[in-house]
């Protein structure tokens, strides 16, 4: 994709990011406690994956919307029809003017800024803040090992794992004074579970996703839900390690250490509306193997289904444009590039008609090319694949607007039949010519 397509695709791409994300976040929320009623609440944190994976699969479908794919052979002789399809519409952002569409995506990205600039402001001046003590190091407080190499600051709003983008343990002023010793060790042991689940990166793609889609209505609710998964993750860490603390003792702990203090980029140990959860999730028995296995088979099943259906959805509108000339073909160039038959669907005497979707920018290039699956039997993969890699090399006629070019999509039926000594190899007995 040429950079001068870039800003055109990314206006195009927006409604979709939005959707995919939507789409993302309210799975989440609505599996999240039957997969951790299921397997557990290390497995319903890792559901959270599925927003900015549905979102980034969305970006690269729409910016790279060709997989790089491998030339076949071309060893026999076929013949290729390529009919002009007459079915046009338009993306989303089409159905409205452009310069609404411009200011809609404008506003967007200025709310992402501000968002982003209040996120950086806040941190800026967390960091200000933090007391640096020299001497102040786990070894201090009976952690040996790796992690005796974490960085300690003091500040109020501990104890809280922060991302720095080395990671920093906050501890409060009086933390010695507030907490006798066995509570100590059970807050450091928490916040080391939360470096060992790699949260201060977590907590930073949650932040810029948040500052991104600043404007979503369950962004609220989300992060709420995302900061409660990942402390019961954390909690359930924490009990299954050798560290294991007595129940109740932990229990008291985490009513001492709630803190309401904002934290921006950290991990607390508590917050008070989720003690109450918390501690009822304490009290649970720990999941068999099985269940924590089928857990772990659904994650990545749920991602690849993102991926895949990201993927393969073709962003055509089911409305034309009022006042708008479809694009067309440039068949005297496009003829000359027909697509290449694979070998293997010459074994197998493949034939059929791919139907394309091809977002044809304002200067006749195609910007975005995916196949438009039709009810009815489904053309060979094979065929798909040179079809598209064939039409990523042809030339359109944009389409008009009030005498303007502008994006918008045509359906293009590429026919690809193999013909044999002029007759078309119907039966499996025929074999295709040299």
């Amino acid at each position: 994709m040429s950079a001068d397509m870039l800003p055109h695709t990314l206006l195009l791409a927006t409604p979709a990011l939005a959707a995919w994300f939507t789409a993302g976040l309210l799975a989440v929320l609505a599996l999240r406690r039957p997969l951790r009623a299921l397997a557990g609440p290390r497995c319903a944190y890792a559901l959270w994956l599925l927003p900015p994976v549905a979102t980034l699969a969305s970006l690269a479908a729409n910016l790279w919307p060709l997989a790089p794919l491998r030339w076949p052979a071309l060893t026999q002789t076929v013949t290729v029809l390529v009919h002009a399809g007459t079915r046009t519409t338009a993306p989303v952002s089409a159905l409205l003017p452009d310069w609404i569409g411009a200011l809609l995506v404008g506003l967007w990205l200025f709310g992402s800024a501000c968002a982003l600039l209040a996120l950086l402001g806040r941190y800026a001046a967390l960091r200000l803040a933090l007391r640096v003590d020299p001497g102040d190091t786990l070894a201090r407080h009976g952690i040996e090992g790796e992690h005796a190499r974490l960085r300690i600051r003091r500040h109020a709003a501990g104890p809280a794992l922060l991302w720095a983008p080395r990671p920093l343990l906050l501890l409060p002023p009086d933390f010695e004074q507030r907490y006798d010793t066995a509570q100590r060790r059970q807050i450091l042991h928490h916040e080391l579970c939360h470096r060992a689940q790699g949260d201060a990166w977590w907590n930073l793609l949650a932040a810029l996703l948040g500052a991104l889609f600043w404007w979503h209505p369950l962004r609220p609710w989300a992060q709420r839900a995302f900061a409660l998964d990942q402390e019961l993750a954390c909690d359930a860490r924490l009990f299954a390690s050798r560290q294991r603390p007595a129940l109740r003792s932990y229990a008291g702990t985490l009513l001492q250490a709630a803190s309401t203090l904002p934290l921006p980029l950290g991990s607390g140990v508590s917050h008070p509306r989720q003690l109450k959860e918390r501690i009822a999730m304490l009290a649970q028995t720990r999941r068999s193997a099985p269940r924590r296995a089928a857990g772990a088979t659904l994650i990545p099943i749920l991602l690849g289904a993102a991926v895949l259906a990201a993927h393969s959805a073709v962003p055509v509108a089911t409305r034309t444009v009022a006042g708008m000339n479809p694009p067309t073909q440039d068949i005297t160039f496009n003829n000359k590039l027909p697509p290449r038959y694979p070998i293997d669907a010459v074994k197998k005497h493949e034939q059929g008609t791919v139907v394309l979707a091809v977002l044809v920018g304002t200067e006749g290039m195609p910007l975005s090319i995916k196949q438009a699956h039709k009810p009815g039997p489904q053309p060979a993969q094979s065929l798909v694949n040179a079809s598209l890699q064939a039409a990523a090399k042809w030339r359109f006629n944009p389409a008009t607007r009030n005498g303007k070019p502008v994006a918008a999509w045509i359906e293009v039926p590429v026919t690809i039949r193999l013909y044999t000594m002029g007759v078309p190899a119907n039966q499996d007995t025929q074999k295709p010519s040299a």
